[in-house]
């Protein structure tokens, strides 16, 4: 064996969105690769248990799942005890995705318990943001994260970042020695073909995940019907809670008059199938004025991007640079920006549109290979003597 992942959900898990999307591309990149691995995760899913044969990773890849029966998005199951320890105890590194949920605590302690090298990626965990608004808001979370999270996170080889703001937000916390890869998510663009031009009037924006204040869509749709023109669309697909956000959505829909459709959670064929019938995706996270920053790169606009589809996305994520490559636009987090911004797309034409649908395609291509991505974090895990690693270990980003 190789290294040994951790990670609370893994793929076909479906509900819970970047991080298990980003376990299960990095991993099938490593197993392109050759690597041996071993791999422990909860069997939680949202349809279901899984089952170590559901996670179709490569045939290196030793799955070992554990039973959830408990705060379900943080895979909690006392299962997971055995299991991580003694995949820490049998594999020479640990690559650890995710913070503060059982699993990634407990393997980040075991870890430093058996003086086991490990590389920790944060996914988000520690925006800015994000972390003012735990330790405003949420002082039983700030504790864990100053007894338990911040502690171990010093001890890794390097914490994982996959875009600057993030890279800042560790930073912050860990102090200026923190050791810090900035590579961004891979996304393999053979798993996704380019559709041609959609037809019809009026241009169709699309937006896929959660229904919930930090991906900011209700502060869009505000934005949106006021610029939208009578053949217009947009098009939302993710999972939904219960509350007032969501209430607030739906009323929104309501004013909209049949211009916006819900389809709750689709399957990834569909998925792919209404990137193809949208002009453009749109990630608003971080749009809500109380929301704060919680996302920290987007795979959908990554996926989007390899399916041939510009994007609208929020400032302050991986994507600052794409208006500068012509694969999409930026909007600044408020509603006169956004407004501005669609008001733009309303005036691309369809040769415009093509040219930078071509440029989506060819930056993924060329920019988040996995599989070359994950070799500079392969790179980095397994070098020999990590005691003699610089503290910076900030490549050059590779989003330019």
């Amino acid at each position: 064996m190789d290294v040994g992942i951790v990670t609370t959900h893994v793929p076909p898990a479906k509900g819970y969105g970047g991080v298990s999307v980003t376990c299960g591309v990095l991993t099938k990149a490593w197993a392109e690769r050759g690597h041996n691995m071993a791999l422990v995760a909860a069997d939680e899913s949202i349809d279901g248990r899984l089952r170590a044969e559901d996670v179709k990773l490569g045939k290196q890849v030793d799955v070992r799942l554990y039973r959830c029966y408990s705060f379900r998005r943080w895979g909690f199951g006392l299962g997971a005890m055995p299991k991580i320890f003694k995949l820490c105890w049998q594999a020479p590194r640990i690559y650890i995705h995710g913070i503060a949920t059982w699993p990634s605590t407990l393997a980040a302690l075991f870890c430093v318990l058996l003086r086991r090298p490990f590389m920790v990626a944060v996914h988000g965990g520690l925006m800015p943001e994000h972390v003012a608004l735990i330790r405003r808001q949420k002082p039983h979370k700030w504790l864990f994260y100053k007894w338990l999270t911040f502690p171990t996170l010093r001890r890794a080889i390097a914490v994982h970042c996959t875009s600057d703001t993030e890279a800042v937000g560790v930073t912050d916390v860990l102090g200026p020695d923190a050791k810090v890869l900035l590579v961004p998510n891979g996304i393999d663009s053979r798993e996704f073909q380019v559709a041609g031009y959609p037809g019809g009037e009026g241009t169709q924006l699309c937006f896929l995940g959660h229904v919930q204040q930090e991906k900011g869509i209700n502060a869009f749709i505000r934005a949106w019907l006021k610029t939208r023109r009578p053949n217009d669309r947009l098009v939302v697909a993710g999972r939904s809670v219960d509350g007032a956000y969501f209430e607030e959505f739906q009323a929104l829909l309501a004013q909209a008059e049949g211009a916006i459709s819900y389809k709750g959670y689709l399957p990834v064929a569909e998925v792919k199938q209404l990137l193809a019938d949208s002009h453009f995706l749109v990630l608003p996270s971080g749009l809500e004025e109380t929301g704060g920053m919680r996302e920290n790169f987007g795979n959908v606009v990554a996926e989007a991007m390899a399916a041939g589809r510009p994007v609208l996305v929020a400032k302050g994520l991986a994507w600052d640079h794409l208006a500068m490559y012509g694969a999409g636009l930026v909007f600044e987090r408020n509603e006169a920006s956004v407004c501005a911004v669609l008001r733009q797309t309303q005036v691309v034409t369809q040769a415009t549109w093509q040219d930078m649908a071509l440029r989506s395609r060819e930056y993924v291509e060329q920019q988040l290979d996995p599989v070359k991505l994950g070799d500079k974090v392969w790179k980095v895990m397994t070098k020999a003597d990590h005691v003699k690693l610089p503290q910076s270990l900030i490549e050059g980003s590779s989003y330019e």
